[in-house]
């Protein structure tokens, strides 16, 4: 999911709470879980890389890479590593 898609999807949102009886809790877990699709590169630190959304340093075989952080969820760009 593109930021742009994301961007539509929470003015929609926003729009329908303005209209309609809508749980604001619920719409923001919502936002929160598409914005966590899209890919975040990640950061190399002193020869150990981090999730760039959370801080937390990601351990993984070198042959097996998460396709998301495996503390906060947040999607992985991979091919943004230096």
């Amino acid at each position: 999911m593109k930021p742009q898609e994301i961007d539509r999807i929470e003015n929609a949102i926003r729009h329908i709470q303005t209209a309609a009886d809508v749980d604001p809790w619920a719409a923001e877990i919502a936002v929160k879980a598409m914005k966590k699709q899209i890919p975040t590169p990640i950061i190399e630190e002193n020869g150990f890389i981090k999730c760039a959304k959370c801080g937390k340093y990601i351990r993984f075989p070198l042959i097996d890479k998460y396709n998301n952080c495996p503390e906060c969820g947040q999607a992985i760009d991979w091919e943004g590593e230096g």
